[in-house]
Formats: C-alpha cells, structure tokens, sequence
C-alpha cells in the first residue's frame, strides 16, 4: 500500500483504540449507558452538520431506512453498550482482543448468506487460529462458565456477535445509500435507542464536570466515532476490504500500550499469547478478501 493509506490505516487504528482508553477514563466518575447516550448523541450532531455542510441528504427508501434504524440498535447501542459494559470488569487491551472475534463471526455468517463469500482452505485456518486466540485470551475455563467474574468478556462477546450480525445483514440488504447519510441515520437511531435504555437503567444521564472528563467524552465521540467512521469508509475505498481489515490486528497492540502507559494496566502473557493466534486468524483470513477496491463498470 501507499504510504499515504498505511497513514490513514494506522491513524484510524488510534482514534478507534482510543475509544477504549477513554472509556475507562470515563467510567471512573460515569455509568456506562451514560457514557455511550453521550457518544452516539454527540457523534450524530457531528454527522448531520457535515452532511448538511457537504449538501447530502437522506433519500426515500422506507425499507433501507428502517433497516439502519434497526441497525441503530443492533450495531451501535447494544454492542457499543456491552464493551464500556464489560470494561468495568476487564481492561481495553483484552476487550480489544476479544473484539476481533467479530472479523471470525462476519465470516462465518458470510459464507452461509452472502453469495460471494465462500470459506477456503486458507480462512478455514485463519479462522481457526482466530477463534483459539480468542479462548486462550479469555481462558477456556472462563469461556465455558457465565459468572460475575468474566462477565467482562461476556459482554464483549456478546458485542461482537451484534456487530457480526448487523455487517452481514447490512452487506445484503442495504445498498445504494451513500455511507456517510447511512452513518448518520444509524447514529440518529442510536441515540434514541440509548436515550431509552439510559433513562431505565440509570435515569437522568449526567457526567461529573471535569477537564478530563469533557475532554474523553469529546474524543470517544468525535474521534472514535465520527472520524473513525469517516476514516474506515476511506480506506475501504482506497485499499479494498482484505487491507482494512489489518486495523483488526492493529488496534490491540494500539490499545495495550497505552492502557499501559497512561492507566497502569498490565499486559499478561495469556493476552499476549491470544492476540498472536488472533493476529495470525486475522492476516490469513484478510488474504482472501478483495486488497484494492473494485473497479467502476464502465
């Protein structure tokens, strides 16, 4: 790739890590549903002022529309609510790791709806590195059993399933709407739906006023959302689907390093030897997706 794109791949790579990062910051005065109303309310405004700036507007297709209203919930409030969830129980570095369980599960819902995926050989053993990476990380007695003590990754495995499910349906279902009007509707929608879940498991939602607290609140929405969106849709298009998914294998380390760094927290060899398997699932399982982007029909 360019070294234009690897700019724009690893750039993407730290504001979404940073979601992460901020999330543990903010739960230390803050509820999670609180956390996340404010994220998918703050990034919405974000994205409906750059869609007005950039004259785009929302086209009359009731069925796509109601499906990202759907997608509202099912890929934005209910996993973005599970992960600031199960952080209040595991650090961002292993919730990073388990998260990339997602790339395994869009796969294999893919191969069973999506004509044009197909599991060969190769995927077959990415995704087997993959999903072993995945139970070293968490640990297989942990896996098997659903107690309060890994309900920390419960909860981000219950996040990736939602996001497996909404990228699958949505690869099959909605189509001819401009990304950025698609992201904008789905935040809407999210923030409705989150207004609803905050107001009944935490009332009011409110953040402690602090410096820090602004300033994380403002990243994880701004940055880890809006711009991460914005990012991801341009990478697509410039590198193909098989180079961004590499952000999967990126973020981990992204998200260890400062975890460590800024919080203290501390990066175990069971983690590090998780995120190896799921790294190497993940590079064998991008070696068959499409590496540029497809070419217009002339």
């Amino acid at each position: 790739m360019p070294i234009a794109v690897w700019g724009l791949l690893l750039l993407l790579c730290f504001v979404w890590s940073l979601s992460f990062l901020t999330a543990e910051i903010l739960l230390e005065t803050t509820l999670p549903f609180t956390i996340v109303f404010y994220r998918v309310f703050i990034a919405s405004l974000i994205m409906i002022v750059l869609m007005w700036a950039m004259g785009k507007r929302i086209p009359y297709a009731p069925r796509a529309l109601f499906l990202l209203f759907v997608m509202g919930l099912t890929n934005n409030a209910l996993p973005f609510s599970a992960i600031v969830y199960g952080q209040q129980f595991i650090t961002g570095g292993l919730a990073t790791i388990i998260n990339t369980n997602t790339a395994f599960l869009t796969l294999i819902f893919s191969s069973l709806i999506l004509a044009d995926e197909r599991l060969t050989p190769i995927r077959l053993v990415g995704l087997g590195l993959g999903i072993a990476g995945v139970v070293i990380a968490i640990g297989p007695s942990e896996l098997l059993q659903f107690s309060m003590e890994n309900l920390g990754e419960q909860c981000v495995l219950f996040a990736t399933l939602c996001y497996a499910v909404s990228t699958t349906l949505a690869r099959k279902l909605i189509k001819g709407i401009d990304p950025l009007v698609s992201v904008t509707v789905m935040l809407c929608s999210s923030t409705l739906w989150m207004s609803m879940i905050v107001y009944t498991m935490e009332g009011v939602p409110s953040i402690t006023p602090s410096g820090i607290n602004l300033l994380s609140i403002l990243t994880i929405a701004g940055l880890s959302t809006s711009l991460a969106y914005i990012l991801y849709f341009k990478l697509l298009h410039l590198a193909g689907a098989g180079s961004t998914a590499l952000v999967t294998v990126i973020i981990p380390p992204f998200t260890m390093i400062m975890d460590a760094t800024i919080l203290g927290d501390k990066i175990t060899g069971q983690q590090l030897t998780g995120f190896i398997f799921v790294a190497s699932g993940v590079l064998m399982v991008a070696r068959g997706l499409p590496q540029t982007p497809p070419k217009p029909v002339s």
